[in-house]
Parts: C-alpha cells; sequence; structure tokens
C-alpha cells in the first residue's frame, strides 16, 4: 500500500491513503495528478454577489434576460446570493458600478425592467392541455410574482469567465475527483452544485462498499466504480445545459416562439414537468419518462 497525498494549500504531493480532489474548477488536485480535460469557453462572465432584502427569502428565482439568466438563490433569513451572467464588457461595468446603482439594476432586472411580466396561459387559458393536468402544480395557474427587492450589497462583487469544463477521468490510483474539479457547467439552471452532490453521494458509497469487504479505498479498480456510476449522468447534464445556452443565446423570432412553447410545455405537462424536476434533482437517471 503506497498512499499519496497533494496539499491543495502548497500544491505538494505527501502521503496519504485516499486524495479526493474537491477544490473547484481550477483544481490543483486534477493538475498535479494529471488529469486531461475537455472544454470550451462561453463569450459571457457571471457575477456574483451576496445581497440582502428588505424581507426573508426562501424561494429560488431566475430570469432570462437578453444578455443572460440572472439568478436570485436564498441563503438563509433575508439574504440571497445573486449570479448574474451577461457579456464581458457588461460584467466589468457592473462590476465597477456605484454600489446603489448596482442594487438598482439588480431589482431592475428581476422585475420588469427587460420587458413585461409573463402570463400564465400562453395556449388560451391551458385548456389545449388539460387532458394532461390533473395533477399539475399549482404554479401553473399563478400569477408572475416578483421576487423581493434588494435593499443592498452585502458582498464585494465578483466576476468568473463561464466555461464547460470536463476532465477525461475522474479517478486513478489514489487520487479522485469530484463537483467542480471533474466538471463545470453553465450556471443558467444552477445544476452544478447537484452534480457535485451526485458525485459525493456516488463516492462515499463506493467506498463504504470497499470498505465493507475490506479493500484499499485507494485502488484504482474500485474508484473506477464510482466513476462509471457518474460519468455517463454528468455527461448528459452537460449537453443538456449546453444546449440551453446556446439555444438562449440566438434571438431568431421562429426560435424563439419553439422556444417559448417548449418552456411553456414543459410547465403546463404535469407527467413532464414532474420527470424533468426529477432528473434535475438526481431522483432518477433519464431525462424524460423512465
Amino acid at each position: 500500500m503506497h498512499p499519496i497525498y497533494i496539499n491543495i494549500d502548497s500544491c505538494q504531493i505527501q502521503w496519504f491513503l485516499l486524495q479526493v480532489g474537491a477544490d473547484g474548477s481550477k483544481s490543483c488536485v486534477r493538475e498535479l495528478a494529471g488529469f486531461k480535460t475537455t472544454g470550451w469557453k462561453y463569450s459571457q462572465s457571471a457575477i456574483i454577489c451576496t445581497v440582502e432584502h428588505a424581507v426573508d427569502n426562501h424561494c429560488a428565482w431566475q430570469r432570462f434576460l437578453p444578455a443572460g439568466p440572472i439568478a436570485l438563490l436564498p441563503i438563509g433569513d433575508k439574504f440571497s446570493n445573486i449570479v448574474w451572467t451577461m457579456n464581458p464588457k457588461e460584467s466589468s461595468d457592473f462590476k465597477s458600478m456605484d454600489d446603489d446603482d448596482f442594487v438598482n439594476a439588480i431589482n431592475h432586472a428581476l422585475d420588469s425592467g427587460y420587458g413585461p411580466h409573463p402570463r400564465p396561459h400562453l395556449f388560451g387559458g391551458g385548456s389545449i392541455f388539460s387532458w394532461l393536468r390533473a395533477d399539475v402544480t399549482s404554479s401553473a395557474t399563478e400569477c408572475f410574482e416578483v421576487p423581493p427587492k434588494v435593499v443592498k450589497l452585502s458582498s464585494e462583487r465578483m466576476v468568473f469567465p463561464l466555461s464547460l469544463m470536463h476532465a477525461n477521468q475522474y479517478a486513478s490510483r489514489r487520487v479522485v475527483l469530484i463537483g467542480d474539479a471533474a466538471h463545470t457547467v453553465h450556471p443558467l439552471a444552477g445544476q452544478g452544485v447537484n452534480l457535485g452532490f451526485g458525485d459525493a453521494s456516488a463516492l462515499s458509497r463506493v467506498i463504504a462498499e470497499g470498505v465493507a469487504v475490506g479493500s484499499d479505498i485507494g485502488e484504482v479498480s474500485l474508484l473506477k466504480k464510482y466513476e462509471a456510476d457518474r460519468k455517463l449522468a454528468n455527461i448528459t447534464m452537460m449537453a443538456i445545459l449546453d444546449g440551453f445556452q446556446k439555444a438562449y443565446s440566438i434571438d431568431f423570432g421562429p426560435l424563439n416562439v419553439l422556444r417559448a412553447a417548449a418552456f411553456h410545455g414543459a410547465q403546463y405537462i404535469s407527467p413532464l414537468k414532474k420527470s424533468i424536476i426529477s432528473y434535475a434533482s438526481g431522483e432518477q437517471r433519464l431525462p424524460l419518462f423512465s
């Protein structure tokens, strides 16, 4: 048994039984262990910060804007994280903007600043899909709700260039990658964290199975079971998100109508909606009726 350890603070190789690389998209573990990656850059950046609301926020919100989506992610009490996708020039401008002006820009983007509020019944009150909506969730019949107003910034603003990256392998002897160290995706659907949770769950299960039978948890044959379990699921979700990003990067009338119809269909057709939610949360493997 020859354990190794990669110290991510000093980027030095030391000794340990199993090193789990969970150190983000610029993983030192991945680099020192020699894992190769495949991917590409998007012509977009994300500006990220923490904000405070006038009231408590317990709901995640997202709005698709011309330059990219803005997401409001609750982190407890009156605080939320903002992930706002835009082109690099805009991100630089918004980062250097006065705090009050930036708060106003957030509220403008989350409310009606880029057009009227969406209406809930694109398909004539939804009757065209009524035979499929016996157990549809209430959100399909509710009016558009404005997210809670942001009153001030609670952190500095950071800007990150967006990219897609996938490690060609997740595991080698005594080293394994999970989360953003193994794969990074566009933040438009907030799936990066779910993919990471799935990795952590699968790896812990494989390690527990190895310990139960007395296996060396750093053996590549054991760690490859984790890789086989997660790789297809991760690549599938990455392809879906990349497709969404490309679809929303094109402003073309007929495509805009088809895109809107597809998303409204997913909202109104209850079995499809439940299947998509189940897949996105990691509860089932296939995106449709499995």
